[in-house]
């Protein structure tokens, strides 16, 4: 019995969740009841989204029969079910009739569903052979005039995008169809970009910022991810700039992309857990890890060696949370201003990250360039790769003046920050910390930091005495200095971690001595 082979194609990948994947399967079935003398072939040959007009299918479904029938797969007497002819391709009318004779020679019919037409050897032979050719032709002229009207279209967006008018196009969450901001996106926007420039990651600043606007609701934090590399959010599209309102500061976007190329050396990602990648162990340079003890005050201890005990490290020392966040809370202001003073640039600096970011980007744009003027010899493509080299020889010019300024650091703009607005957001703070290498390593009863102790600079050492009885407090020696610390409010810390086992979870695996999240594959040193 002879077999029958499907061919589905469709030349859009987004008709792929559409009626034309269906529709076509729906028509298989009808022709194999039909047609009970065929037997469904255990091949079966498909190019989703593939185009018919460019030749894309030659090179994968269509292709593959091709290579079936030469190969003998597919034999003498079967058929191949197509929804229609310009399914099998709309190439021009000679090289498309090549593709079909193909087929036909080795005695397979075509038979095409939405007309029951078989076209075989005996079609060459009748007036069928002339309705062939009429649809190979029909197909061919509705494709490349399609094509013509959407380059047309796009060359005339192009234009008057580079000529500063507004254009039609598909755009991302912050803009309406006509290309205008919408304002109540705006704010959350930015808060992203300064979130990750600060140091929080795609999936945090996802959690924080999902549920702001019933747009937002269906993204992820791949979502993220994109906005934050999409020159879209500086007013680009493709590479004609100011096409539309930007988002964000160029300032602030190339500060992240520069936070994007550098994320890989982090030591560990932000928490909700304020301390967590702040305290380190002295003995093996692990982190510590935070603790919950059910009758007994929180404490940290060395991550390591709550993995391997004695033969992991030999820090023993369990340090109360509330000693160490006492610590954190005198000592952690530089740190901050070393986290700020690095964010809030001069004019001068933010003026050359702007120029070195406008650079970068004109400079893969006279990459593209310079491959398709390889390709096609188009006067039109030689103009643009013309004005790209002028401008970006402008551009590093003004690059020059700038580099060669002197660099005047006000500081005291890095003092305008909230301690409250700060302590409120102990993720952002976190994230600060670790990026200006703010640290408490313990070594037993030892603490070392090299911050400052409110008004004096550091090296710090703390000792740790334990708890004082009579004092009932916990004991503490600052520089020889003796200090006593109150114990913790059993009621807040229970507040605390109930916080804390609310805040979004993360999975972490060990695996080759490293602890790894499975969400982001960072390497983390807590546990």
């Amino acid at each position: 019995m002879p077999n029958a082979i499907p061919y589905v194609r469709f030349s859009s990948a987004k008709q792929q969740h559409g009626s034309s994947l269906v529709r076509q399967n729906e028509a298989i079935g009808q022709w194999l009841l039909a047609n009970p003398g065929y037997t469904l072939s255990g091949l079966r040959f498909e190019d989703l989204g593939k185009s018919g007009y460019s030749g894309q299918h030659l090179e994968n479904g269509f292709g593959k029969l091709l290579a079936a029938i030469e190969a003998g797969a597919i034999k003498a007497g079967d058929v191949v079910l197509v929804e229609a002819i310009d399914r099998t391709g709309r190439l021009e009318p000679l090289e498309m009739l090549t593709q079909l004779t193909k087929i036909v020679r080795a005695n397979v019919s075509v038979v095409t569903l939405d007309d029951g037409a078989v076209y075989d050897r005996a079609s060459a032979n009748n007036d069928r052979l002339f309705l062939l050719v009429a649809k190979v032709q029909q197909a061919h002229q509705y494709s490349d005039a399609l094509s013509r009207r959407i380059r047309a279209s796009y060359k005339d967006r192009r234009t008057k995008a580079a000529a500063g008018e507004r254009v039609k196009r598909s755009t991302p969450v912050w803009l309406d169809k006509e290309g205008n901001l919408i304002p109540e996106l705006v704010p959350i926007i930015v808060s992203a970009f300064e979130d990750y420039a600060a140091g929080l990651g795609e999936r945090r600043i996802y959690l924080r910022i999902k549920d702001k606007h019933p747009a937002l609701a269906k993204m992820n934090p791949s979502t993220v991810k994109r906005w934050l590399t999409n020159t879209t959010a500086i007013g680009y599209w493709g590479d004609i700039p100011d096409a539309h309102p930007p988002v964000v500061s160029k300032e602030l976007f190339y500060r992240v992309q520069r936070a994007i190329g550098n994320r890989g050396r982090k030591k560990a990602a932000p928490t909700q857990h304020l301390l967590t990648g702040l305290v380190r162990c002295g003995a093996c340079g692990t982190n510590f890890i935070y603790k919950a003890l059910s009758h007994s005050p929180h404490v940290m201890a060395c991550g390591k060696r709550a993995r391997l005990g004695n033969s992991g490290c030999t820090n023993r020392t369990n340090w109360p949370v509330s000693v160490l966040e006492y610590i954190r809370s005198t000592t952690y202001a530089s740190a901050v201003q070393r986290a700020l003073a690095h964010s809030q640039t001069t004019a001068d600096d933010k003026r050359r990250i702007e120029l070195e970011g406008d650079i970068e980007a004109i400079g893969r744009t006279i990459t593209r360039l310079v491959t398709l003027l390889a390709q096609h010899e188009i006067p039109e493509v030689q103009q643009q790769l013309d004005a790209a080299v002028e401008r970006r020889r402008v551009l590093e010019t003004q690059l020059a003046a700038v580099v060669s300024t002197p660099a005047q650091i006000d500081f005291d703009s890095t003092m305008d920050w909230s301690e409250d607005q700060l302590d409120d957001d102990p993720m952002k703070l976190n994230a600060m910390l670790q990026s200006a290498d703010y640290a408490l390593v313990c070594d037993g009863r030892t603490l070392t930091t090299a911050d400052s102790f409110y008004e004096r600079p550091g090296p710090h050492v703390f000792e740790y005495l334990g708890h004082d009885r009579k004092q009932n407090a916990y004991s503490l020696k600052h520089n020889g200095e003796q200090l006593y610390l109150a114990l913790p409010d059993p009621e807040r810390e229970a507040e605390e971690l109930a916080a804390l086992e609310k805040a979004p979870t993360r999975t972490i695996t060990y695996r080759n001595g490293q602890l790894i999240d499975d969400a982001t594959g960072e390497n983390v040193e807590e546990l």
